[in-house]
């Protein structure tokens, strides 16, 4: 049985709070056991527990504080959902964002096998939300 729209959006909400929050161990527990995250799209895909884990200290690395915005309603078709966000970090002095599209498949029980996020560095900007 594939997985239910209240599960997928359970899901993708409960994405954004984990990432936000800075709670790796919530976060990984998103993603099915062989999961892929490619982020951003063209950057290498990582694959599993421990290619996740080392994506999230990779990005922590950067900015150890990052919270995502849902910026629309998420669209859900056959299993699969996307939607538009909103990363802002802290860099130095200047608070930053990138708008996002992220793209999701899930397993049955309503855990990530894939995500793919859309963005560029390019499009890193000042924020004064």
């Amino acid at each position: 049985m594939a997985a239910t729209n209240d599960q997928i959006q359970a899901t993708i909400h409960r994405y954004v709070e984990v990432f936000s929050a800075g709670d790796k161990a919530g976060y990984l527990g998103l993603f099915a056991d062989d999961a892929t995250v490619e982020d951003p799209v063209g950057a290498d895909v990582v694959r599993g527990p421990d290619g996740i884990s080392a994506f999230w200290d990779g990005v922590r690395g950067m900015s150890p504080e990052i919270e995502l915005q849902l910026t629309g309603a998420p669209r859900l078709a056959a299993g699969e959902a996307a939607f538009p966000m909103r990363a802002i970090t802290t860099m130095g002095d200047a608070k930053m964002a990138v708008e996002i599209i992220d793209v999701m498949t899930f397993a049955d029980d309503g855990r990530i096998t894939s995500l793919r996020a859309f963005w560029d560095f390019a499009d890193l900007a000042p924020y004064d939300g």
